[in-house]
């Protein structure tokens, strides 16, 4: 079988762990890992057009429209060299915005990372972090070694603002709604990977690569 580069996205809801899997995913297959939240934030520093509009729906907690996030990341995608492959996290979070990316880069496969409802909230409602070095802790899983203070900087650790159970709750919400719905959109284009995200994270990784190897995408 062909070797193929690894042209991915990677989803899941809230907590599933799928910033974790594309950092180990980018490192293990040499190649750049694309978050959407970093390419805003780019648009946003140039001070462009678009990035002041990004600032405007950022600064209030709001989401940004669709077409403004399609420019941005059109923009953003066509400075970059994708030629060895990349994997691209954050985006899209619509069919209508996966739609617009098949027209930016040909995607070879969507990876799923699945977990309940309720998983979700057990890891999101523990989840504190490190306000200085940015660590993160789970109060059940893996606290700090000594309550509230990160065990490497010894600085504070807190809990976010939007890991509240009502908040991870209506984010849930959101993501049925919208972003669930591109499991179907790339099932029918047949580059849907799904994994079981409930496991320790090591065995996610090693679940997702033993899945892809099959099809072809190797390191």
């Amino acid at each position: 079988m062909r070797k193929k580069n690894l042209q991915a996205i990677v989803f899941g809801p809230q907590g599933s762990g799928k910033g974790t899997q594309g950092l180990l995913l980018a490192e293990r297959f040499n190649v750049p890992l694309i978050g959407a939240g970093d390419l805003f934030r780019a648009e946003m520093a140039q001070r462009s057009t678009l990035g002041k509009l990004v600032a405007q729906y950022v600064t209030q907690g709001l989401l940004a429209p669709d077409d403004l996030v399609n420019a941005v990341m059109a923009r953003q995608l066509k400075k970059m060299d994708l030629s060895k492959g990349y994997l691209i996290d954050g985006y899209p979070r619509n069919v209508e915005q996966a739609m617009h990316l098949d027209k930016l880069v040909k995607i070879k496969l969507a990876v799923q990372i699945k977990i309940s409802d309720e998983e979700a909230v057990d890891r999101l409602s523990g989840r504190t972090q490190c306000v200085n070095c940015k660590t993160v802790y789970h109060e059940k899983h893996s606290p700090p070694s000594k309550k509230g203070t990160c065990s490497l900087c010894g600085e504070s650790v807190v809990q976010r603002a939007d890991d509240t159970e009502e908040v991870i709750i209506q984010r849930l919400k959101a993501y049925h709604l919208l972003t669930a719905p591109m499991a179907a959109y790339y099932r029918q284009k047949g580059i849907l990977l799904t994994v079981n995200g409930e496991q320790p994270i090591q065995y996610v990784f090693e679940d997702i690569i033993k899945k892809i190897a099959k099809l072809g995408f190797l390191p």
